[in-house]
């Protein structure tokens, strides 16, 4: 089996919950052969890879998606169809025929994508869209708007043809929906998995983001919202990895009987011999990438909550820390003021197993996740878990209907820093629970998340969506 994963903006350049995943699908699909094509924002002439490739990784291709073409022209031979299919796209975000797909990507009638929107045609498409915007900003500031809003879409519509009989894209957003795009022009079949819900947590950051303005950003909104929709369209299968995801995926427009429930999964065995050393501190553990979908703010000041009972506890943070350098510095400035200063433990990205046994539970104050696989990893290694509920943080700490385990944790508040606090604390005064916690992680991973399975059932969906 041939196939090519579609991936924005992590692996293998950026290490996480989405990049372990897609790493393990990788080693563990061995008899598959693996095309890559990572998209991203803007080319970094010194990044690195964070992860060896396997040797069933057979190539790696790039797209990005603000990288400028340099060949000037004027389009040429466009007929009035294709003009009105890319009216309605821009209106609308509905998809382009493959006719003029392929005229879009005719570098004779196309030099580059921005001549698309220097037709004055195109223009006028804007202006409309402007004039019917309830408050409309600016001028200037909707036409960069505009501009940064379909170019990388164009940009996505010129680019290379994926190799294989299938494609995987491990998101809804840019990725997602180059697959809907090469489906519509080669009939490739498309998998869509979702971690996180894209369509979702683009929401969450156009609500901060201060580089959209108040009038555009239900605008933004609608955009991210098309872009999602276009992959649920054109995919074939789309998996979730909880209930609580597929009933927000249907929200967002995918149809239910394309869906299928798929978890994250991990093996028990590696991390049957993990248990906590004695003769230390109560340590909370934390294994994030430091940025703010993360909210490592609120996980900052929950500790300082728990050090008020608990002086000589510890927090260690295990991860990366060079993603958003202005973020990792505002938490620095947020842990001197907090003064706690001596009990943040950075790592930086390390093996977990070594560090697991030093820990006595896991902590996350996500404002988004999908289900994370820090959480699979610390049950099966027997440590309870706090965790906002978010995603499937709560299916997997309490079970999922018909699953009477018990509870291997603490549910907590969004962005709360006294709710985590006192679940810290609730587990930081009773050696006892948090043993008992612990078993019933281990035993729901046993039960439900083991890794093999769940990649056999991948296997078995792509020989599916080859076959349909």
């Amino acid at each position: 089996m041939k196939v090519t994963l579609l991936l924005e903006g992590t692996y293998p350049y950026i290490q996480g919950g989405v990049s372990s995943w897609t790493h393990t699908l990788i080693r563990t699909l061995s008899d598959c052969e693996f095309s890559i094509l990572y998209i991203g924002a803007t080319r970094n002439p010194n990044a690195k890879y964070r992860y060896t490739l396997p040797d069933n990784v057979v190539s790696v291709q790039e797209v990005y998606l603000h990288e400028q073409e340099e060949t000037p022209g004027r389009l040429r031979g466009w007929r009035k169809k294709e003009r009105e299919e890319m009216v309605r796209f821009f209106k609308t975000g509905e998809l382009p025929s493959r006719e003029t797909l392929l005229t879009v990507r005719s570098w004779r009638k196309t030099p580059t994508a921005e001549a698309i929107l220097e037709e004055e045609w195109a223009w006028n498409v804007s202006l409309d869209v402007y004039r019917s915007l309830p408050i409309p900003p600016a001028l200037v500031d909707f036409v960069w708007n505009w501009r940064a809003m379909w170019l990388p879409l164009l940009r996505l519509m010129r680019a290379p043809i994926p190799p294989g009989q299938l494609m995987h894209s491990a998101s809804t957003g840019y990725a997602g929906w180059y697959g809907a795009i090469m489906n519509r022009l080669e009939g490739t079949s498309l998998v869509v998995t979702e971690h996180g819900i894209y369509t979702r947590e683009r929401e969450e950051e156009i609500v901060r983001a201060e580089w959209v303005s108040l009038p555009l950003k239900s605008w933004w909104n609608d955009f991210f919202a098309a872009v999602g929709r276009a992959a649920y369209d054109q995919a074939t299968f789309i998996t979730t990895l909880s209930v609580v995801n597929r009933r927000a995926q249907v929200k967002y427009g995918a149809r239910d009987e394309k869906i299928r429930l798929i978890p994250n999964g991990v093996n028990p065995v590696t991390f049957a011999g993990v248990r906590p050393t004695a003769g230390r501190p109560f340590t909370v553990g934390a294994i994030l990438r430091v940025v703010p979908i993360k909210d490592v703010k609120t996980l900052l000041r929950a500790m300082a909550v728990v050090l008020r009972q608990e002086p000589d506890a510890k927090l260690m943070l295990i991860g990366p820390q060079d993603e958003d350098p202005e973020y990792y510095e505002e938490c620095l400035a947020l842990i001197d003021s907090l003064g706690i200063a001596e009990a943040i433990i950075w790592t930086g990205p390390v093996n977990i197993l070594e560090y697991l046994p030093k820990l006595d539970c896991i902590v996350l104050t996500s404002i988004s996740e999908g289900q994370p696989l820090v959480m699979l990893e610390a049950m099966a290694a027997g440590l309870p878990i706090v965790a906002t509920d978010v995603g499937a943080c709560r299916e997997l700490i309490e079970g999922f209907p018909g699953d009477e385990l018990g509870s291997c944790g603490l549910v907590t508040k969004l962005m709360t820093p006294d709710d985590t606090g006192a679940a810290l604390l609730v587990l930081a005064n009773s050696q006892p629970l948090r043993a008992e916690m612990g078993e019933i992680g281990r035993e729901r991973v046993r039960r439900h998340y083991e890794l093999f399975t769940v990649m056999r059932t991948y296997r078995n969906l792509y020989e599916e969506a080859v076959m349909s």
